[in-house]
């Protein structure tokens, strides 16, 4: 016997009928004969072994929907019930009155309509009027009533005949229909249930969902556990100081509440419940502090783990080209040094390589190497990120507050990589830490001192940033002490082809060639996307080639899918600079770091060694100025980048090019020489 459903019959006849529908659709389920209290027994006992939906009728039915928790269906009264009804009552007497509820009495009265006939219809509103409306029958010379099981066994006390209310099949049916539907309903609504409930009690946060007035609507498994859940209802006895009601009642969301919970700290946020933009209720999610923090701390390991190490060296910059010859040469000689260094290049340039390179060669080698990408993370995170924070420097701070990079760095190197990215107050703290070398924590006053060599990167002019408002000046300069310009890889064409064999070997699985136009192809591309673009290109070669030959053809099909251009991969192609331009170039190059002082005994044999070589360049080019003579010097300089500007049409990313300089390089000369 199925218990999923059950049906209360109200009348002996309904019940006959019940069956004999039952039977004819061979469903097997339990059928019971009462009335309002005794059917609201038999309704929880069944619902406590597993039904789900009661078919009743009449005033039962609404009796029972005000009490049990599933879904009850009525087997409503219609025409054919009160038709068949007056025609056994007639049999009796024509002096015929209806005494029932809402639902018969509506079925009575539309008979009396459409049959044009005058039954006294009388509608009660709970059983006790029962005894009272049939006295006033009698009295008033009714001799038969049509009603329910109470109705028939008052009848009976006073003789008085009584027809149990007939039901048609169609209704049976209809409401055995409605209650295989709701049925299916309930089930999938439990599935669901289950499944939304597994996920909550399988994640690691406590989750908790209240109605506007506080009562618990949900609380999973974990959320009992830490806050000690003893089936209270309302959330004020568990969390009476939270703001979670707050949320509920203002639709206010509210993140990083910290609270003391039997002795342990807990982490809350809540957000509202919302139907229709109207705030229904609230649901939080709760988190103990110490394993936030033991989270926390796992996930730094990690990141600070290979943050912690350069792993790249100059050994790993491939490329035998004169212009990167002369980079990686200028960076081991900054290597040297602790001053800060600037590194401007396009993307994909290899910025952080060179970063590495350059502490794996200088003297800070064993210590930290900790990189960070400021574009990476918004404001507030790179500031607590760059500098730390102490317990109860905002919401949410962990007990022991947290070390800055520059902290972990110490002793070592920090690498800022797209420093343009900065927001400007972070920025003058930034400049602070570079000026005094010394940090302080967010929310403390104590000072820290450090040690530690800053690189910096950009691919953005931050002469350009500084014009628009959106960089420091100051702070411009004391990390351009040093500047690194990468130059583009369609500047150094001779270096493709070997960049092609290393990426082919480090890419490819198994044995690889690639066609010699394949190779052509490839050197001739401008490579707006730089070293990085190249490594993407060959990556995917290696992977669509078939046969262990990248073949000119699936070369060019994929160099024309890339779409990418940068304004400058169609430029023309300017006239290579002559060799007397090349040498007056070396000259501006080497007197913008290395100018002296002729009187200045103390120099060094290295600044003596490179003055030798000024002085080599120096006599076969204008043999008649002395190395020393620096407004001489500064005369050529000028009267160079008028005839570079002038060759130009005034373009200064054209000129800059032409002296192999930086663009802010030339406008700080520029700016010099007054020709701004």
């Amino acid at each position: 016997m199925n218990n999923e459903i059950i049906l209360i019959s109200t009348t002996s006849n309904l019940t006959v009928t019940i069956k004999e529908v039952l039977k004819k659709r061979k469903l097997e389920f339990s059928v019971y004969e009462a009335t309002m209290e005794e059917a609201y027994k038999i309704s929880e006992a069944a619902i406590g072994s597993g039904t789900k939906v009661v078919i009743c009728r009449g005033g039962t039915a609404t009796y029972l929907r005000d009490k049990v928790g599933v879904p009850v269906v009525d087997i409503r009264h219609g025409f054919i019930d009160i038709h068949l009804s007056v025609e056994s009552a007639k049999k009796i007497s024509d002096k015929i009155g209806v005494i029932g509820f809402r639902d018969i009495c509506e079925a009575a009265r539309d008979y009396n309509q459409i049959m044009k006939t005058d039954i006294l219809v009388t509608e009660i509103q709970n059983q006790n009027e029962i005894r009272e409306r049939l006295k006033e029958y009698i009295d008033n010379g009714i001799k038969v009533v049509i009603g329910g099981f109470q109705l028939a066994k008052a009848a009976k006390k006073y003789n008085m005949p009584c027809v149990m209310g007939h039901a048609d099949p169609a209704a049976i049916n209809q409401a055995l229909n409605e209650a295989l539907h709701d049925l299916k309903i309930e089930i999938e609504r439990k599935e669901k249930y289950e499944t939304i409930n597994s996920i909550l009690n399988c994640t690691s946060e406590g989750i908790v969902g209240i109605e506007r007035d506080g009562q618990i609507i949900h609380i999973n498994e974990i959320a009992k556990k830490i806050l000690n859940y003893k089936e209270q209802r309302n959330i004020k006895e568990v969390l009476p100081s939270s703001l979670l009601i707050d949320t509920a009642n203002t639709g206010r969301e509210n993140f990083s509440e910290l609270l003391n919970v039997g002795g342990q700290s807990i982490v809350i946020n809540s957000v509202p419940i919302k139907v229709e933009d109207k705030t229904i209720g609230a649901v939080a999610t709760i988190q103990e502090e110490n394993k936030i923090q033991s989270i926390d701390r796992e996930i730094r390991k990690k990141h600070l783990g290979s943050g912690h190490v350069a792993k790249k060296t100059f050994n790993d910059i491939i490329g035998r080209s004169r212009a990167i010859d002369i980079v990686k040469k200028r960076a081991a000689r900054y290597a040297e040094s602790d001053s800060t260094i600037l590194i401007i290049g396009e993307t994909g340039t290899g910025k952080e390589v060179f970063a590495q390179s350059i502490h794996n060669y200088s003297n800070r080698k064993r210590q930290p190497f900790v990189a960070i990408n400021c574009a990476a993370l918004p404001e507030n995170i790179l500031e607590s990120e760059l500098f730390g924070y102490v317990k109860g420097a905002f919401t949410g701070a962990r007990n022991e507050g947290k070390a800055g990079i520059f902290e972990l760095a110490h002793m070592g190197t920090v690498f800022l990589d797209e420093i343009s990215e900065v927001s400007t107050d972070v920025q003058v703290k930034l400049l602070r830490v570079i000026q005094e070398k010394e940090v302080s924590r967010i929310g403390d006053d104590k000072v820290i001192p450090i040690d530690v060599r800053i690189l910096a990167a950009s691919n953005k002019n931050l002469m350009e940033e500084i014009y628009k408002g959106n960089f420091r000046e100051d702070l411009y300069y004391r990390l351009a002490v040093l500047e690194l310009e990468l130059p583009p890889l369609r500047d150094r064409k001779g270096d493709v082809q070997e960049l092609i064999y290393y990426f082919i070997k480090e890419k490819a699985k198994g044995n690889m060639i690639i066609a010699q136009d394949a190779i052509q192809m490839l050197c001739d591309y401008d490579w707006p996307g730089n070293v990085r673009q190249l490594a993407n290109i060959i990556e995917r070669l290696t992977v669509i080639c078939e046969g262990g030959i990248i073949d000119g053809e699936k070369t060019a099909e994929v160099l024309k899918n890339m779409t990418f251009i940068k304004p400058d991969a169609n430029k023309s192609k300017e006239k290579p600079a002559s060799e007397t331009e090349a040498k007056l170039i070396n000259i501006i190059e080497m007197l913008i770091g290395e100018r002296r002082n002729t009187s200045d005994i103390q120099k060094t044999s290295k600044v003596i060694e490179k003055e030798e070589i000024f002085n080599d360049i120096r006599k076969e080019v204008f043999p008649e100025i002395n190395l020393f003579e620096l407004n001489a010097f500064a005369q050529i300089e000028a009267e160079i980048i008028k005839e570079a500007l002038e060759k130009t049409g005034g373009n200064r990313e054209k000129t800059a090019e032409l002296l192999s300089i930086s663009t802010t390089t030339l406008w700080r000369k520029m700016k010099k020489f007054n020709l701004l």
